[in-house]
């Protein structure tokens, strides 16, 4: 549990950083021909803090808002204003400064703190899909996994099912370190989201991250659930139906773009496609 509450800290922080670059862009945004120079720093900070944090992460996003800080400073009013003379600062100036500042700081509290450095031996990873799923849904979780590698010829490699042989943690893996990372960093993560599953602690963490880091998600509703059964922030992101074969067509086009590969078609996954969605039926 205290690995847990360490995780969540560290994500909650860097999410901090990224709301404030955010705010950044949004007022950069609402002045192009003013601030248009530096709307491609702002862009490449935000690209770097949609991935894992690392200090090579917090040097670089430091180095593009030291720049974008740089350009934007020129406007504010003089701490030594000339006599009789009043300047008011132009409010998207001073929101791109004031953000701007603000993730400076936050990302000078990431370097001091000891956050960085206890997950610094994180396992990288490049594994393109996560299933995040209860151990009492295996089984479902195994239809699922036969129809990727179905539809999308991916080897078992390229997945992780952690209640499934061949797709699970490799021997000798640190589990809370490699799971951390491959929770963040895969190219695509979905959810099995069954009454169990929804009472998950460890799939409810999973969730959070994934959804923290602003990666891409997918939930499939399986065993019964209902819309109405899902709670913010999930109520807000679109689960499809794991008992609709139109909902997991749209799903195995959307994967297939994600990882810039092109799918079999359909007549080809049929049948794992079938014994799938009897499986989400089941309850």
């Amino acid at each position: 549990m205290k690995s847990n509450n360490h995780f969540l800290l560290f994500m909650n922080h860097w999410n901090r950083i990224r709301s404030a670059v955010r705010g950044a862009q949004a007022a950069i945004a609402s002045e192009p021909k003013q601030l248009a120079s530096i709307a491609p720093l702002i862009e490449d900070a935000l690209i770097i803090l949609a991935k894992r944090p690392s200090k090579e992460a917090i040097g670089e996003v430091e180095y593009l808002l030291k720049r974008a800080q740089e350009f934007v400073v020129s406007w504010r009013p003089s701490p030594r204003p000339s006599p009789g003379v009043f300047y008011v600062q132009p409010g998207w100036a001073k929101s791109t400064d004031d953000q701007t500042s603000e993730a400076l700081s936050l990302l000078q509290e990431f370097r001091q703190s000891d956050l960085i450095e206890s997950t610094a031996t994180e396992v990288p990873t490049t594994m393109k899909i996560f299933i995040s799923h209860s151990n009492a849904d295996a089984t479902i979780a195994e239809a699922l996994v036969e129809l990727i590698r179905a539809s999308l010829n991916l080897s078992s490699k390229d997945i992780r099912c952690t209640s499934v042989d061949g797709y699970k943690l490799p021997a000798g893996a640190d589990s809370d370190q490699q799971l951390r990372s491959e929770v963040f960093e895969s190219q695509a993560f979905i959810a099995l989201l069954s009454p169990v599953s929804l009472g998950s602690i460890y799939v409810m963490f999973e969730l959070g991250a994934r959804w923290g880091a602003g990666r891409y998600l997918a939930p499939i509703m399986i065993g019964g659930t209902k819309g109405s059964d899902l709670k913010a922030p999930l109520s807000a992101i679109h689960a499809i139906s794991g008992t609709s074969e139109a909902d997991i067509h749209q799903l195995v086009e959307k994967l297939a773009e994600k990882m810039d590969i092109t799918p079999e078609k359909p007549s080809g996954y049929s049948k794992a496609l079938r014994l799938f969605t009897k499986a989400a039926a089941a309850k």
